[in-house]
């Protein structure tokens, strides 16, 4: 049986291009506001002639609500037995379907301007990819929640059986660790030019308007963070974080390829990590659509022990001690003098683990049947001192999983050790699993 078509809130396709409508207000409202302060001030604007602009912009902001209207009558969603279904479109009428047993995740975000009217989108994201993700778009927050809880049930058939992995980041950490990253250390350092050099804020300004965001989209993915394990029907951590974007995210672990564990320099004195993944349809790190790639975005040693020990086959005393198999060999000092003594590489319980990095330090782990395509590389001087990479080419994201300035034969047997993996299913790989030799 056919189920009804749901609509989503009138205001759905108003808060779908916002911004753009925000920008049309601004200019209309500079535009007309210089005219009307000069009759002001001539003393030829009268209270008739102020009712009737303001009732023009009142007209015009009904005219824009009701054409809205058109396209939210042909907007709506339905929960069959095996899918879900998507209708929109005005004039060309599209609709997108998601087998329940091909979404991978479901997620509840709340942009800032849907959080003001207490609305909510419902984000999936199916098997396939980086654009086969569906947004329901608007719910009210409690009815957006209903309709997750609705769709995780079709999924997985079972009762939610989760636990804190991480609990509430504190506020102060979230700034701190946002304040101790080199790229805000280094916009205050830029910032700070002008009162001591002959620099005008026309120089500065551009630089500072590129770092900022990035300070931003730190600091608002790890606001109030918070992470569950669902151990119940598919195994998944979910994820609450945000400040002006509230956001529910789902990781089902099957689909985590890769895990890093990283320490960057500045963070070393407060003991900080952060422990961050590749996911398989989730693309890019901090896209804007699928969300963050944290599962801890600043927390101890302890809870990032703690959250590796969930996503890898490792417990936290094997990670802790971890003894590595193939190391950089002393040579390796001429073209990685500060590095090359924490380079290293291990081939162990399905997962190739690296480590590298003296200043910040980094460890990748990846999942052997999921590591797509091989790279074995030499520099010039790398073939002069008999040194090699061994690059892991994983799905797209975050993590780097790089053997580095080993011994050109022991790197050769470790792609050859590699080579034998057995590769997932083809739906679960973008590559073909090959190996290329660059020089």
């Amino acid at each position: 049986m056919v189920s009804q078509l749901r609509r989503v809130h009138r205001l759905s396709p108003l808060l779908r291009v916002w911004t753009t409508l925000l920008a049309i207000v601004a200019v209309s409202a500079f535009n007309f506001a210089e005219p009307l302060f000069e009759l002001a001030e001539k003393g030829n604007l009268d209270a008739p002639s102020a009712l009737v602009a303001l009732g023009a912009l009142a007209a015009s902001l009904l005219v824009v609500f009701a054409v809205s209207q058109l396209w939210w009558a042909r907007t709506g969603f339905r929960l069959d037995e095996e899918q879900i279904e998507l209708h929109r479109g005005l004039l060309t009428t599209k609709v997108r379907t998601a087998r329940y047993d091909r979404i991978q995740a479901v997620d509840v975000v709340e942009p800032f301007a849907a959080r003001l009217f207490g609305l909510a989108a419902v984000r999936l994201e199916a098997a396939g990819g980086t654009e086969s993700g569906i947004e329901i778009a608007y719910l009210p927050r409690a009815e957006a929640e209903q309709v997750r809880a609705e769709i995780l049930h079709s999924v997985d058939h079972d009762e939610c059986d989760d636990h804190d992995l991480v609990t509430p980041i504190p506020t102060a950490r979230s700034l701190a660790a946002t304040a101790l990253r080199l790229s805000a250390v280094f916009a205050l350092a830029w910032a700070s030019l002008p009162l001591w050099t002959g620099l005008g804020a026309a120089t500065v300004l551009p630089v500072l308007i590129g770092l900022i965001p990035d300070m931003w989209k730190a600091t608002d993915q790890s606001w109030r963070f918070t992470a569950r394990l669902d151990t119940a029907g598919r195994p998944s951590v979910n994820l609450a974080y945000g400040l002006a974007n509230r956001r529910r995210q789902t990781v089902p672990l099957e689909r985590i390829h890769a895990v890093q564990l990283a320490q960057p320099v500045l963070w070393r004195v407060f003991g900080w990590w952060t422990v961050s993944v590749a996911v398989a349809g989730y693309g890019r790190e901090g896209n804007a659509v699928t969300g963050t790639s944290k599962l801890l975005p600043v927390g101890t040693f302890d809870q990032a022990l703690e959250v590796l020990a969930v996503v890898t086959p490792f417990t936290p005393d094997e990670i802790e001690h971890f003894r590595p198999e193939l190391t950089s060999p002393r040579r390796a000092r001429w073209v990685s003098p500060v590095a090359w003594k924490r380079q290293s590489v291990t081939v162990t319980r399905g997962m190739v683990v690296v480590t590298n990095g003296r200043v910040s330090r980094r460890v990748g782990m990846a999942k052997v049947p999921h590591v797509q395509e091989l790279t074995y590389k030499q520099g010039v001087l790398q073939r002069r001192l008999g040194l090699a990479h061994v690059r892991c080419d994983l799905v797209p994201g975050p993590v780097r999983v790089i053997a580095r300035d080993l011994d050109a034969g022991r790197a050769w047997g470790l792609v050859e050790k590699l080579r034998a993996r057995e590769l997932p299913e083809l739906e679960l790989t973008d590559g073909s699993g090959g190996i290329t030799r660059g020089g």
